[in-house]
């Protein structure tokens, strides 16, 4: 498969501290199924060995339910020269000490990055004081560290708790915190999920290019490795490359065929390639309640028109997109040869200091 991922994702584990209604993997408490800590191992061994790729993100589930397990897995990415992403609901910020503590740990191991998440479902159990604690500790560390709340009409979240909080409003001020409001998107629940319609994805200011496909890899629990961690992986099995049980990332990569509905997607994103099909099918009912591209791609790849128009039609455009995206794959490539020499430097600096 002709791609250049920047990222890879390793869904460590199904089980969080949380039930959130609608959480995109039907994470829980009780749900147990995990990767094996040796295969993770591997799994950084693996992506190491592929030069486009500068980012491991450790996720779930709750990536933090690993204990020093996950500061190992940290380190030995961060030896590699790979930069290091956990997100997490921040359960473990007990207290400002608790967190103090536990994010010392993560700097010790090589962590540059940590996204935390809260909302109204989430913080139905998880406080959002236990963010703060956390947020406050990994900005003061020096980590990048970024907040997402979630949004839906229904929200009763507050937001000013995070954004007017005396120490985070400081933070945000002088960009060492960023804020981010995400859409909720509906999966298995029983609340109600809807959004204004400003937040439709079939705005024109809302319509983009999707950066997640072929950009950032992921890999399941199950060892499915999947062609972007987008909320809605689990359910699209068009997504899913291949079984990394007993092959590694790079030969399931190889021996994956291009798939142009995919490069499709990361150029123009899924709402405009509905659009497309609305061409030819003029009584199309185009999704426009949808505020988030994962809807809109759960659509394009179970809606079984789409996919016959797609099919007889895709060659009219398949010069134009596949252009495009080989430029962005120029400049991708350029883009990582940079970083890569500047991780190199900063390594080169800390040994000489």
């Amino acid at each position: 498969m002709f791609i250049r991922p920047h990222s890879l994702a390793i869904i460590t584990t199904h089980q969080c501290t949380a039930a959130c209604d609608h959480c995109c993997f039907t994470c829980s408490p009780y749900v147990t199924k995990s990767l094996r800590y040796e295969r993770m191992e591997q799994l950084i061994d693996e992506a190491a060995q592929i030069p486009s790729l500068c980012v491991i993100s450790f996720t779930g589930g709750e990536c933090f339910l690993l204990g020093d397990k996950l500061d190992a897995l940290i380190s030995r990415a961060s030896g590699y020269g790979l930069v290091t992403r956990c997100v997490t609901n921040g359960y473990w910020a007990v207290t400002p000490k608790a967190a103090e503590q536990r994010v010392a740990k993560l700097v010790k191991a090589g962590l540059k990055e940590i996204n935390f998440s809260t909302g109204t479902f989430h913080s139905r159990y998880i406080p959002v004081q236990r963010v703060i604690n956390a947020a406050c500790a990994c900005v003061q560390a020096g980590l990048t560290t970024l907040i997402n709340i979630e949004i839906c009409n229904e929200s009763d979240f507050k937001p000013e708790l995070i954004t007017e909080h005396p120490v985070l409003a400081e933070y945000i001020a002088n960009r060492s915190l960023t804020v981010q409001r995400s859409v909720w998107i509906e999966a298995e629940g029983i609340s109600p999920v809807t959004h204004p319609e400003e937040h439709s994805r079939f705005n024109p200011d809302r319509k983009s290019g999707c950066q997640t496909i072929l950009n950032v890899l992921a890999v399941t629990p199950d060892e499915h490795l999947v062609a972007c961690c987008g909320l809605h992986l689990e359910r699209i099995p068009d997504l899913h490359l291949g079984s990394v049980s007993q092959k590694s990332i790079r030969q399931v990569l190889d021996e994956a065929p291009d798939d142009f509905l995919k490069i499709w997607i990361h150029v123009e994103g899924p709402e405009r390639i509905l659009e497309f099909v609305k061409r030819y099918v003029p009584d199309y009912e185009l999704p426009v309640h949808s505020a988030h591209p994962c809807e809109t791609c759960l659509r394009l790849h179970k809606d079984k028109v789409a996919r016959t128009v797609i099919r007889e039609h895709y060659r009219e455009v398949e010069d134009e997109v596949v252009s495009l995206y080989l430029a962005g794959m120029a400049s991708n490539a350029l883009n990582t040869a940079v970083l890569r020499q500047y991780q190199g430097q900063q390594t080169l600096a800390t040994d000489e200091a």
